[in-house]
């Protein structure tokens, strides 16, 4: 056999990418091929040569794998309570990042938005599961109800608490971040990374010291993403046990207790793969924060992450003239103050206006103090 072919996909082509609408550990590629985002930035690609030419090309991109699927529906915006949009204030990983200003919490911010993340993910998941059991039909037998009443109650409970813990990591975001307290509650548009991550430990510590604690991340990461694309597939198992104990529940074959620990067994797997997710990629930025110093900027300290960020550009602040007393940055031309609109005048009130003005003494005329030559050395 041909030896593998190994391509390095660079940080420019992943914007390009981005730009188009693909994620970096999502672009298409050839089929069957796996991905993996190194910690320099980069995407690898693995291709095995074909023995011999195709006879019909399939122009598809290949189907995302089951981890993926699973946190792209787990993330997908939704509306908890009525009146109340979720994704209101989008918050890009590279936005968080460049508005703390302080490099030296690159490690914090970027916990703390996995954080937000995963219970975004926790909410979405408790929601949907209060949603799959009041869908479930009581059977003829009398504790069937009771069993019901018992499980939909149990769910609304961690659904509630779900939502309590997300307003509360959302405001640890808000201020490691220092976003304005006006603003609504931010919601995390990049995805954290699922795919295999290329550590490069040889090669990047080949001259320098690494820690046991990095160490142990680089020989762990391989095991940690197997270890949720398990838990991914066993969720998926876990929903089509479901599905069917549910169906033999509505034929009478199955009790009710079947179906709550059916429901059981599903909720406890797709909590466990939310945590499996955010371990592996605070590992991951544990890693990235050993590698990069404080003058790897933040886009590519970013793309050591999750291989292609969601671009976001500052935008400039608006200053009306004359509104405030704020000052805009040197080198900026002053304010325009628009042509239309007449200028500010105070009008006195009508008892005032029909007394004499107060004569003021003419202002001192200030003359410019004489120039001293220069003394000489």
């Amino acid at each position: 056999m041909k030896p593998s072919v190994r391509l390095a996909v660079t940080l420019g082509a992943c914007l390009a990418a981005a730009s188009r609408g693909v994620r970096a550990d999502e672009a298409p590629t050839a089929a069957g091929t796996p991905r993996a985002v190194a910690a320099d930035g980069t995407v690898s690609v693995v291709v095995e040569p074909p023995a011999a030419p195709p006879a019909k090309q399939d122009q598809a991109a290949p189907a995302a794998s089951v981890a993926a699927s699973l946190l792209t529906h787990l993330l997908e915006p939704f509306t908890a309570d009525p009146g109340r949009v979720l994704h209101e204030r989008p918050l890009p990983l590279l936005e968080a990042l460049e508005r703390s200003g302080d490099r030296s919490r690159r490690l914090w911010i970027t916990q703390a938005y996995w954080k937000v993340t995963a219970a975004f993910a926790r909410l979405r998941q408790a929601t949907t599961s209060v949603e799959r059991l009041e869908l479930v039909a009581p059977g003829a037998a009398v504790q069937d109800r009771t069993v019901l009443d018992a499980l939909v109650a149990e769910a609304r409970s961690e659904r509630a608490a779900s939502r309590a813990a997300l307003v509360a990591a959302q405001q640890e975001l808000v201020d490691l971040v220092r976003l304005p307290p006006g603003e609504p509650l931010p919601w995390p548009v990049d995805r954290p990374l699922v795919a295999p991550y290329q550590t490069h430990f040889d090669s990047i510590f080949a001259n320098r010291v690494a820690t046991g604690r990095v160490r142990a991340i680089n020989r762990s990461l391989p095991a940690r993403h197997e270890s949720l694309e398990s838990r991914a597939a066993a969720v998926e198992a876990a929903a089509e046990a479901f599905a069917t104990v549910e169906a033999e529940h509505a034929q009478g074959r199955l009790p009710i207790e079947a179906v709550a620990t059916a429901a059981g067994r599903l909720e406890a797997q797709e909590r466990r793969f939310i945590d499996d997710v955010l371990v592996y990629n605070n590992e991951i930025a544990e890693y990235a924060m050993a590698v990069a110093d404080f003058s790897v900027p933040d886009d590519r300290f970013a793309a050591m992450l999750i291989g292609t960020p969601i671009p976001w550009r500052r935008q400039p602040a608006v200053i009306a003239a004359g509104a405030t007393g704020e000052v805009p940055p040197v080198g900026a031309p002053p304010p325009r103050p628009a042509s239309a609109a007449p200028p500010a005048a105070f009008i006195p009130p009508a008892d005032m206006q029909a007394a004499p003005p107060v004569s003021q003494p003419a202002p001192p005329v200030l003359r410019a103090a004489p120039s001293l030559p220069p003394v000489a050395p």
